[in-house]
């Protein structure tokens, strides 16, 4: 109980600490699902969240009961449908999707293409996507709506570091992870930069079989007062986009962009320097 002068009493603080505690929890039990492991038995989850066994378990069901996760007939937790609806609130709000509503449908329409957007989160150095546009030409392995990913050496992400000042990209990517995903990714930080330079240079990233085999893509950076807060790519066979074609294609996204009016600033921290 709070005294006659507002300070808070030792049992008030330590409730408190009690209620952080048990909030840090329940993320550490939603965190624990991704793309590779969307479904947990109860051990497996406790063991993923790093949770005990007992917490986890009244976490579940009180996550169950309000929509955040579901329990499937063999016991298994899922993530819930009310993610979905305030999943689709943070799309609908972030600075990113006022710029790019209804691009990815439009490109997609007029190129034949599949059309990918991220937005990356600094916080954490990665990327998820939060649009895409359906091509019937759509290529097999290319990202679902909601993957999240490391901000590393594909065109989506030199895209958005080219969008950075270049002293505040030069300090970052020698502490990302560039892993060798097929023949043609580029590894090698010094190299990686200089090609973040050419992509700052000329507005757009050209991506050929750097991150999936047969998919070239072109990425453009989405810029918020001056910052880097996402990427619009198409992407498509090697054999449908050759170089010259990609090229062609980020002018288009530059056109797109062009037409939108600018949102108010994100009040997220962006990368220090």
């Amino acid at each position: 109980m709070n005294n006659d002068l507002g300070h808070h009493t030792p049992d008030d603080e330590g409730a408190r600490r009690r209620g952080v505690r048990a909030v840090d929890r329940a993320l550490d039990v939603l965190c624990a699902f991704s793309a590779a492991h969307p479904r947990f038995q109860l051990t497996e989850l406790a063991k993923a969240a790093g949770v005990p066994k007992t917490s986890t378990h009244r976490i579940a069901v009180s996550l169950v009961e309000r929509g955040f996760l579901r329990q499937d007939e063999d016991g298994a937790y899922a993530l819930g449908s009310r993610l979905l609806e305030l999943g689709s609130l943070v799309s609908a709000t972030a600075p990113l999707a006022h710029l790019t509503r209804g691009v990815a449908e439009e490109l997609a329409r007029t190129t034949g293409e599949t059309v990918l957007v991220a937005e990356v989160d600094w916080r954490d150095r990665t990327l998820v996507i939060t649009a895409r546009g359906e091509s019937p030409n759509a290529g097999e392995g290319l990202s679902p709506v909601g993957r999240r990913s490391v901000l590393a050496n594909g065109g989506i992400s030199r895209a958005i570091l080219s969008g950075l000042p270049a002293k505040e990209a030069e300090s970052l990517i020698p502490h990302l992870k560039l892993a060798r995903r097929t023949p043609s990714s580029i590894t090698d930080p010094a190299r990686f930069l200089r090609e973040v330079e050419a992509c700052r240079n000329r507005g757009h990233a050209i991506e050929i079989e750097e991150y999936i085999p047969g998919i070239a893509a072109v990425a453009v950076p989405v810029l918020v007062a001056g910052r880097p807060v996402g990427a619009i790519a198409i992407c498509g066979p090697t054999a449908r986009l050759p170089r010259r074609r990609l090229h062609g294609l980020a002018a288009q996204i530059h056109q797109l962009l062009a037409r939108i009016p600018a949102p108010p600033a994100p009040a997220r921290a962006l990368p220090e320097g």
